[in-house]
């Protein structure tokens, strides 16, 4: 035969003589061969999707530079996103962290400072507060509204600043109005009168 094994009627045992001469034929064979024939010493080959080669260090190097720059654009993003009023309050927190460091620890009530942040301080229920004439913070920009009085309605919304004071319904709301405080008064005075002299 081509492969070097004889023919024809073999005993089981001269097969397996034939099989084991022929497999260390074949190892003698593989050892003989250089190293970058055989693939015993050749190093790995990495390749892209494209199937050009590729070097596995310049690749790490790459996408390491890549993440780096992402990040690096992130951080210019967030700072650029970040208005004045935002870095204006933030300088002035850190400022006053810097001024409470050198204030003692206890604070007693004649201390100028607390109390002067407690009189800024605005409270809910403070009935002196509409009378003040320096509210701190102006609100920004104020939506123009209209400046008369209006009929009132079923959801009190207001005209729009552009109203010229007109009623142009068709009577609908004062109807529903009148209605409405019709079934009140009647609930109450069901009321009174049920509760009467019992």
């Amino acid at each position: 035969m081509s492969s070097g094994q004889r023919a024809g009627l073999l005993t089981s045992h001269e097969i397996k003589q034939e099989a084991a001469r022929a497999r260390e034929a074949e190892r003698q064979m593989v050892q003989q061969l250089e190293g970058d024939r055989s693939g015993r010493d050749a190093e790995t080959v990495y390749r892209d999707e494209t199937g050009r080669r590729i070097d596995p260090k310049l690749k790490k190097a790459e996408e390491a530079r890549i993440k780096r720059e992402a990040i690096e654009k992130e951080e210019r993003r967030m700072e650029w996103g970040k208005g004045l009023v935002q870095r204006s309050e933030i300088e002035a927190q850190r400022k006053q962290l810097e001024e409470e460091k050198h204030k003692p620890l206890a604070r007693y009530v004649d201390d100028q400072d607390y109390n002067q942040g407690l009189r800024e301080q605005q409270r809910w229920n403070d009935p002196a507060a509409g009378f003040l004439t320096n509210q701190g913070k102006s609100k920004g920009m104020v939506r123009p509204r209209y400046k008369g009085a209006w009929k009132p309605n079923r959801y009190m919304i207001q005209p729009g600043f552009r109203w010229d004071g007109v009623d142009r319904s068709n009577g609908f709301e004062d109807k529903f109005l009148l209605r409405e405080n019709q079934k009140k008064a009647r609930a109450i005075e069901a009321h009174q009168w049920s509760t009467e002299d019992m």
